[in-house]
Order: structure tokens, then C-alpha cells, then sequence
């Protein structure tokens, strides 16, 4: 007997590698990770149980290549477009100072046509006009956007992501129940990550919160991308908005950790 049909989930964004270094000379400490918003919510989609897939742009390179065996390896599907005249992205902590290359994924000029899916995350992070097409051809009932550097919302997406900075960007409220409320609008979900404490949202029942088991660092890298995976697989599922919230603060105190 069949068993029941994963939950498909498809990330749209930075595919990088994450480069932690500390120290100096022959004493340092150097880490390299497989990076970017849309492996750090597809690796977090599918430890909740989904069928995740990646959606981005590489470069024809060792690092590209190397993120490629990394998602088939963990069973995470990849749809991604090799650009040949550029890098792979990286993002890089340098004895605590972040430096970003976003080689590849600054290249493109096209969207991409993302898979059907039940939950699709849209990076903000994308240029707005490779955005704006993405939400109009996505084929998902639950679609998300992630703020990013975005100024102005796209229309199309029913639930969008913003930390307290990007959420007072977007609506000048530096209350971040008040930010929500704005991002909302009438129908659809908006949810303000306040790093190590927790985060608020609003919808059509109204306002909810939660916060993480444990306090983390605020800034913890890949936690923002864990919390939404982990809080749109929670909603797609069923959950009520409270008890998503739990879940993605559960995942982003854990990949905080």
C-alpha cells in the first residue's frame, strides 16, 4: 500500500557557499558549507518532510559543481541554470564580518520556471523584475516571499517573510506587530523575525507570536531561511498560524545551534 504523497516544496533564490574563517596564517580556522536561501529552506523543507526542490543559478565551477552533489546527495532536486561567464556565489564570515559575492545568482536576467509545487519561496533578494515574473507563473497554492532587499511588494505572493529592518523598509513602522499588520494587508500572511525573540505575524484571525525554545544568536546564519521552511511546510500541512510559528521558531533556534 501507497504510503501518502509528500508535500512538494520548491525554494526560488541564492544558491552560494558559505565560507566561515577566524583566526589568521597557518592557525586559522577555515569552513566551508553548502549556502544560499534557497539550499538553507530546501535542506530545512525536507528534514520537516517535504519534497524539496532548489531553484537557482551556479557557475561552471568547482564550487557549482560541488553544491550539485551536495543536493543530490541529500535527495533535494535541482533545477539549476549554469552560467559559464560567472562564479558561484559565496557568502563569507571573516573573523565575524560578512562579505558577499553573489556571483551567479546577481546574473540573471531571465526567470526561471519553477516546478508545481504546494509551497514556493521566492527570494527577495532577486532582481524585482525576474520577481515580479516568477510570482505570475509559479504554480503553487501557498506562495511566499521572502523581503529581502525589496522596497515595494510584488503582487501575487499570499504570505511574505521580512526580518524587523526589512519589515520597517517596507512600511516605515517601527512597531514590529505594527509592521505586520501593514504587510498583511486584508488576505494575506505576513510574518516580522525578530531573531532570539521570536517573531510576530498577522492574517486575516489576526495577530499571533512565538518565540524559540532557546535563545540563539540574533544574526545566526541560515536561521531566517530554517524558520520559513520550516513555518510554510507547518501551514501547507494544516497547522494553525500559531502553531507554524512554533515550528519555524523550533527549526531556526536549531539551525541557529
Amino acid at each position: 500500500m501507497l504510503g501518502p504523497v509528500p508535500l512538494r516544496f520548491v525554494a526560488i533564490g541564492d544558491v552560494m557557499v558559505d565560507l566561515l574563517v577566524s583566526g589568521a596564517g597557518h592557525e586559522a580556522a577555515i569552513e566551508l558549507r553548502p549556502g544560499g536561501s534557497a539550499v538553507n529552506a530546501a535542506v530545512w523543507a525536507a528534514a520537516a518532510g517535504a519534497e524539496a526542490t532548489v531553484v537557482g543559478t551556479i557557475g561552471d565551477d568547482l564550487a557549482g559543481r560541488a553544491l550539485q552533489a551536495f543536493l543530490a546527495e541529500a535527495a533535494i532536486g535541482a533545477e539549476l541554470t549554469v552560467e559559464r561567464s560567472y562564479r558561484t556565489g559565496t557568502f563569507a564570515i571573516v573573523d565575524g564580518g560578512v562579505r558577499v559575492d553573489r556571483g551567479a545568482n546577481a546574473s540573471a536576467r531571465s526567470a526561471p520556471r519553477p516546478p508545481p509545487a504546494d509551497v514556493a519561496l521566492v527570494s527577495g533578494y532577486l532582481p524585482p523584475g525576474v520577481i515580479e515574473t516568477v510570482l505570475r507563473n509559479v504554480e503553487a497554492p501557498l506562495v511566499a516571499l521572502s523581503a529581502g532587499r525589496l522596497r515595494e511588494l510584488p503582487e501575487g505572493a499570499s504570505v511574505v517573510l521580512a526580518n524587523a529592518a526589512e519589515a520597517r523598509a517596507l512600511t516605515g513602522a517601527n512597531e514590529p506587530a505594527r509592521a505586520a499588520r501593514l504587510l498583511a494587508g486584508e488576505e494575506r500572511i505576513a510574518c516580522v523575525t525578530l531573531g532570539a525573540d521570536g517573531v510576530v505575524a498577522a492574517g486575516p484571525g489576526g495577530l499571533a507570536s512565538a518565540r524559540p525554545p532557546e535563545r540563539r544568536p540574533a544574526a545566526a546564519r541560515g536561521a531566517g531561511d530554517a524558520f520559513a521552511a520550516a513555518f510554510l511546510v507547518g501551514l501547507a500541512q494544516g497547522c494553525s498560524l500559531g502553531e507554524a510559528l512554533e515550528a519555524g521558531c523550533l527549526a531556526g533556534s536549531r539551525a541557529a545551534g
